[in-house]
Order: structure tokens, then C-alpha cells, then sequence
């Protein structure tokens, strides 16, 4: 499902997507009429993807230092300038690393919007497409390789679940990082069962940045070494709770081999063995560095065991072709 451009959006949400407070949306209105909201029958006001737009491009050259009265009057073509001035006056340091960069595309109205204008440089990724919707991406992504898809949704309803499954498989990334204005618990049930890494909005660039870059150290994605992950860096965070391991270890019933089960149990060692480490420095202030290391080694060794896991699982829930 596309976005509608007769899509209206209520200021809650609008206040959402853009990061404005209703307050602050009202004000703008009334004192300085920066976009024009459809009235309902109930006086409520009715936002359309233009107003969305627009009221992006105004938050960001405020936050920019820009006051909102000497640009509320200045139509979207200006804005867009004032924003392409102040980013290429911005002192831009490019970054310098032999790793693998990873790739990141986005499909997103809003979003792909506020990256365009958006200064955002880290060293272990670049975004190689900004696509308005999925038609969009559909026709100008040709052989560009991705590493990690965000997809951009006004709403998710549960329907619409193996439509984004097919179209993160077609593209051919490693992980797809959902951003949803609103869903119901039918759909958030379903999303719970997939791999899918998913945020409600707002999201700022920031929050947006970290999570990227969560992604890359979970999935290993750059390749620091022969093995594809720097050794002395942080191990990555746990894909799975110890409760989730316990029920994968018993799931042979459902799971056509044993594999599950013994790789949930030896990734429940690791981590009591990470944990013993930790404590062991805590304890031990003398032989603190070894102890550190041993268990940010072994996190690494269990994050390779829950992707061994992960494609364990994946491969036996696929459907077997006659």
C-alpha cells in the first residue's frame, strides 16, 4: 500500500512525524498561516502530505537558527535554497576508514526528505538511494547493493506484513528497519515474529543514526578483518532473551531438527560465561583487562551463534516446494 497523496493526517500526528509540538503547530498557524489545514465538520484540523512537507522544511531551518517569522513566508522552492546554503557553508569532514562501507537506502515521504537536507556523515555507512514511496524505489533502484533497508509507513496494518517481507527480500538487503506512525496489536503481534528491527515515529536523525549503526555491529556487517567483525570492538547487544532461548530449545516439535536446540543452549552458556567474566573484573582488579576481554570475546562469539540461529530458524519456517 502506497501513500495516498489525498492521505490526511490529525495534528497528534503530524506533531509526530515532524518533531513540532501541537502547541508550536498552532502557533505557526495562527500568527504566521504557515500552512492552511482541511477543517472538518468538527472543526478539526486535516493534514495532507504537502503541509507535511512543508512544516518538515520549516523545523529543520529552525533548528537550523532560522527564526520561524523571517521564514514562513518564503515558498517550499525557497526553503529548500535556504537549507542547501547552510549545509554547503557547513564544514564537512569526510571520514577515512578501510572498511567495507555498508549501504543504506530509504523509502519514506518524510523521512527521505529529511535526509536530502539533512547533514548526516558516519563513518561505517552511506546512503546510496533516498526514494519518496515504493513505486519510486521499485523503478530508480537498479543493481544498487544494500545493506540496510528502512521502510517509512504512515500506518501498518497486519495484512500488510507479507507485502514488506517480499519487498525487503526483493531488494536484497541485510536487515530492514521499519518506521510506523501507528498499527494495531494484530500487526505489532505479527512484527514480533519476524526480524524486523521497527520504531514508531517521530524518530530524530540522531535516534535514526544509532540505530543504523546498531544494526551494522549486530549483523557484522562491515569487514574489519577476515572474520567480519573488529575483535576489540564492544561485543554486540543480545538478539535474543533468555526466555525466547528456552522456548527455541524445546521448538523441536515444531522445528524439523535439533539444531535450534543445541544452539540456544550453547548460546545460554556464553552468555552466563560473559557474565562470569564481568564479574570476574568487578572482583579481580588485577587481572581486570583479561577478564574484560575474555567476556567481550565470548559476546562476540555468542552474537555469531543467535545468527546461526536466526538462519537455522529461517531456513526450516520456509515453505518446502512440491
Amino acid at each position: 500500500m502506497h501513500t495516498s497523496m489525498n492521505t490526511t493526517f490529525k495534528i497528534g500526528a503530524v506533531s509526530r512525524i515532524t518533531n513540532i509540538p501541537i502547541d508550536t503547530l498552532r502557533i505557526w498557524e495562527r500568527r504566521y498561516n504557515v500552512v492552511e489545514p482541511i477543517r472538518t465538520n468538527n472543526s478539526d484540523r486535516q493534514y495532507q502530505n504537502d503541509d507535511i512537507n512543508r512544516l518538515t522544511l520549516l523545523k529543520m531551518l529552525v533548528d537550523r537558527g532560522h527564526s520561524i517569522g523571517s521564514i514562513a513566508p518564503l515558498e517550499n522552492e525557497d526553503l529548500i535554497e535556504r537549507l542547501e546554503m547552510h549545509d554547503q557553508n557547513t564544514i564537512r569532514t569526510q571520514p577515512n576508514h578501510t572498511s567495507k562501507t555498508v549501504y543504506v537506502a530509504v523509502i519514506g515521504e518524510v523521512l527521505s526528505l529529511q535526509l536530502e537536507h539533512f547533514n548526516m556523515i558516519d563513518s561505517s555507512f552511506c546512503f546510496t538511494g533516498l526514494y519518496r514511496n515504493e513505486t519510486d524505489f521499485n523503478e530508480r533502484n537498479k543493481d544498487n547493493a544494500i545493506d540496510v533497508l528502512i521502510l517509512e509507513r504512515p500506518a501498518i496494518q497486519g495484512d500488510q506484513i507479507q507485502q514488506i517481507s517480499d519487498l525487503f527480500k526483493s531488494s536484497g538487503a541485510k536487515r530492514l528497519m521499519l518506521i510506523y506512525g501507528f498499527t494495531n496489536s494484530a500487526a505489532m503481534k505479527l512484527l514480533k515474529k519476524t526480524d524486523f528491527t521497527y520504531i514508531q515515529a517521530p524518530i530524530t536523525m540522531d535516534h535514526l543514526k544509532t540505530e543504523i549503526s546498531n544494526l551494522i555491529q549486530q549483523e557484522n556487517i562491515s569487514n574489519n578483518d577476515e572474520l567480519g567483525f573488529d575483535l576489540e570492538s564492544k561485543a554486540p547487544l543480545r538478539t535474543y532473551t533468555n526466555n525466547e532461548l528456552i522456548k527455541l530449545s524445546s521448538a523441536s516439535a515444531t522445528i524439523k531438527c535439533e539444531c535450534p536446540q543445541h544452539l540456544s543452549s550453547m548460546i545460554l552458556k556464553l552468555i552466563q560465561f560473559e557474565i562470569y567474566s564481568m564479574e570476574c573484573a568487578s572482583r579481580f582488579k588485577k587481572d581486570a583487562d583479561i577478564h574484560v576481554l575474555l567476556g567481550n570475546l565470548t559476546g562476540h562469539a555468542r552474537s555469531i551463534m543467535e545468527q546461526a540461529l536466526r538462519k537455522v530458524i529461517e531456513t526450516e519456517r520456509k515453505p518446502t516446494t512440491l
